[in-house]
């Protein structure tokens, strides 16, 4: 039992001083509203991209820690994004037009960058165009893990 028990303390003080060495990021996501052609052709939905990116992140086992506290993070990821839903009407045009296999009816635009808190630098910047927000959150985890690993190879 006292093996037991010690193995379990190891494994929490392990795991707690992983997380600890992982950069800290607070994620700050906007939303934007629809403008132009956006407002007479489509309905904009919005999302919690910022829950999205914190998964995104988990998901493609980015080395950060997302803490909810700007203060103790190192870097920033701001995120602005819209998601647009083309209107009923469209979609039936769509469909007619294209059959039942016509494409499909949603579109999600969003933009990253990661700053650093300290010295205000972008360190990485990404713009995706997907047919879902988690599309979008997932390709940006996956090209800022491939950022990361490449400034760990250099050093900085």
């Amino acid at each position: 039992m006292f093996l037991r028990l010690t193995l379990m303390g190891l494994v929490l003080f392990a795991s707690t001083a992983l997380a600890q060495d992982l950069p800290r990021v607070y994620i700050e996501a906007i939303q934007r509203e629809a403008t132009g052609d956006w407002k007479t052709d489509s309905v904009v939905k919005h999302v919690d991209f910022g829950s999205a990116i914190a998964a995104a992140l988990v998901k493609k086992k980015v080395p950060v820690t997302v803490v909810a506290d700007v203060t103790k993070s190192k870097w920033t990821i701001k995120s602005v994004s819209a998601q647009r839903e083309d209107s009923t009407v469209t979609k039936v045009a769509s469909k007619v037009l294209r059959g039942p296999f016509g494409g499909g009816s949603a579109k999600f635009e969003g933009t990253f960058q990661v700053i650093d808190n300290e010295s205000t630098v972008v360190i990485f910047a990404y713009s995706v165009k997907k047919n879902n927000f988690q599309s979008a959150a997932e390709a940006f985890a996956k090209h800022f893990k491939k950022d990361l690993s490449k400034r760990r190879k250099r050093g900085n």
